[in-house]
């Protein structure tokens, strides 16, 4: 196999610019994230087959048109391992929505396999190649890259394009590819598969408002500072377990310490951390959010709420799963926990219903068992 190493714009176009018109590539990224709230971009990988694989250094590279022009053109098949990850970073380094985007582990899922399985397990069961993983915690950001991580980088991509045939020829037979194909161009083809969700959504996530649902107060506090730490973490580009853990966020909400110096109490407090930021924590603190916030925290995280909602997210659940095995179709890729809480949701609120699961594909294949849930 050539592996090409690449870490200056001009060499990077000079590469794009050779490839064949309409051949596919495999695509993959290196990056790191664990200081910062956006992915640092360490390498990309381009396979062409067998033959050739391009390593090319993102930390140098200050020109990513090229990339762009590879990313949407939609004669080009671009097959990619868990897309979700890779995407996202190659259209923040570049602006480009990508086209004709060929997931290989999402058409696993819909071939009667599991849809988050690993490339390795992928790569031993379909073309008998068993890959090393030994480099799968590695620091991408370093110079130079040692030979086991060139190596592997290059393993990444090398094989994509061969495996991701053979899945689309399982695609053809199995009578999914056009459900396959819909859902790239959902997830992967859209300007608004790469929006944020909003920040004032961030306390959606938090385990406190399921433990604390009798404290009002407790709760908006948890609110607001959830809030506070999504859009702060985005402002100064900091991972937010660096600005407030999940055990220091809860432990605030609970204890509201009113001073700097209660708040430096909070458990395994790094003071070097907290103090830029101590009065603002303070300030949420003392004024969270009220009214809507309150509303809805309450109303979702009542006990006799949560049960009725689970015992029917629960019923969604089973109906999606039976309908997706019958088409060889992963039940998780079919529906989430979150899209039958969604459904279970707006269900009980005699609310119109909207969401994955009412759409598309998705529609197609749960529709018939939705409609016996009665009202």
């Amino acid at each position: 196999m050539k592996r090409l190493w690449i870490d200056d714009d001009a060499a990077f176009r000079a590469f794009v610019e050779s490839l064949p018109p309409g051949q596919p590539v495999a695509l993959d990224t290196e990056f790191d994230r664990t200081r910062t709230y956006y992915p640092v971009f360490a390498l990309l990988q381009v396979g062409v087959g067998r033959e050739c694989v391009a390593l090319v250094d993102a930390l140098a590279l200050k020109e990513w048109s090229p990339l762009g022009s590879l990313l949407g053109d939609p004669r080009r098949r671009k097959y990619l391992f868990s897309a979700s990850n890779d995407l996202p970073i190659l259209h923040q380094a570049c602006g480009t929505v990508p086209a004709s985007v060929f997931d290989v582990q999402v058409a696993a899922g819909f071939c009667g396999e599991s849809g988050v399985q690993g490339l390795k397990a992928v790569l031993e069961r379909r073309l008998g190649i068993v890959l090393p993983k030994t480099e799968t915690r590695s620091d991408w950001t370093r110079r130079p890259l040692s030979a086991q991580q060139l190596s592997y980088a290059g393993d990444d991509v090398a094989y994509l394009t061969e495996v991701g045939e053979w899945y689309e020829s399982a695609l053809r037979a199995n009578g999914n590819l056009s459900w396959f194909q819909e859902e790239m161009e959902e997830a992967f083809c859209r300007e608004e598969a790469y929006g944020q969700p909003p920040v004032e959504e961030a306390w959606r996530r938090l385990g406190f408002l399921h433990h604390h649902p009798g404290d009002p107060q407790a709760v908006r506090r948890a609110v607001g500072l959830a809030i506070w730490r999504e859009g702060k973490a985005r402002e100064i580009d900091c991972a937010k377990p660096r600005l407030l853990t999940e055990e220091q966020l809860n432990w605030c909400a609970a204890e509201n310490p009113a001073t700097l110096a209660d708040l430096m109490k909070m458990p395994n407090c790094w003071p070097k951390r907290i103090r830029p930021h101590g009065q603002e924590i303070l300030e949420v603190l003392a004024h969270p959010p009220q009214g809507t916030y309150r509303e809805r925290v309450e109303k979702h995280f009542t006990p006799e709420r949560k049960a009725r909602l689970r015992k029917l997210s629960d019923r969604v659940m089973g109906i999606a799963a039976s309908c997706a095995r019958q088409r060889l179709i992963d039940p998780a890729l079919a529906c989430s926990r979150g899209d039958a809480d969604r459904w279970a949701t707006l269900h009980l609120d005699k609310l119109p219903q909207e969401g994955r699961i009412c759409r598309g594909w998705r529609k197609e294949l749960l529709q018939a068992g939705l409609d016996q849930i009665r009202p």
